[in-house]
């Protein structure tokens, strides 16, 4: 009796000590849309006539923690403190299409700023993100800052922040996300992949089901001296 009461409290211990079995956080996964603001002004050279237009749309989606949503005032909940980040892919995260442009959050430079989602008074308000791009053999930084977008110039001297350099100039394109609570499509719940760090590993599983194993046969052993 002893044996297989070693056995099995050794198996519920191998199951206790699982790590992150299941998350207490839920997600959310949602579309957001926007545009290049109008008017000529908002699309300068190169992008003028390049592809890039007064009003294009842009279109993305991103996922949010149900438990991590702001409180008063600005509040910025960058992806990587979700407690399941490392099962949510950066595509998932985070994903922009602007014409030719698309991001994700994987593109996000974490030197200057962690990709998250911003919150004024416990409302969506918009996003960090800020990445890199070359268009035309020239590198160029795009930015959300909020629910504003905008693209600059960066002066090609590597820095501790960006191996492309600072932004020069003013913002070449202009442009929005409409991202407040009643402007987002699709909500639907989002779960983490499977597979990730909430995920026991192979090693626990083995050492779960060795516990249970032993404790099972110790058990019927010990019925069938009973039973002698």
């Amino acid at each position: 009796m002893n044996c297989s009461r070693i056995l099995l409290a050794a198996a519920l211990g191998a199951l206790i000590a699982a790590p992150g079995l299941a998350s207490a956080d839920t997600y959310t996964k949602a579309d957001f849309s926007g545009a290049i603001n109008p008017g000529n002004a908002n699309v300068k050279p190169p992008f003028s006539g390049n592809g890039f237009s007064q009003s294009d749309p842009l279109s993305g989606h991103f996922v949010f923690d149900n438990q991590l949503v702001g409180g008063p005032g600005f509040t910025n909940v960058f992806f990587n403190t979700f407690p399941d980040a490392a099962n949510i892919p950066s595509a998932d995260q985070f994903s922009l299409t602007l014409d030719g442009l698309t991001f994700t959050a994987a593109d996000n430079i974490d030197a200057l700023l962690p990709a998250g989602v911003q919150y004024l008074n416990g409302d969506f308000h918009g996003f960090e993100f800020v990445t890199d791009f070359l268009f035309q053999s020239a590198y160029y930084q795009f930015r959300i800052d909020g629910p504003a977008i905008t693209v600059r110039l960066l002066d090609g001297v590597a820095n501790a922040y960006d191996v492309h350099g600072n932004p020069i100039g003013g913002s070449l394109i202009n442009a929005h996300v409409n991202i407040g609570n009643g402007n987002l499509a699709n909500q639907t719940p989002y779960v983490p992949v499977v597979g990730g760090p909430g995920v026991p590993e192979p090693a626990t599983w083995a050492l779960m089901l060795l516990g249970f194993g032993g404790a099972g046969m110790a058990l019927r052993r010990q019925g069938a001296a009973v039973a002698a």
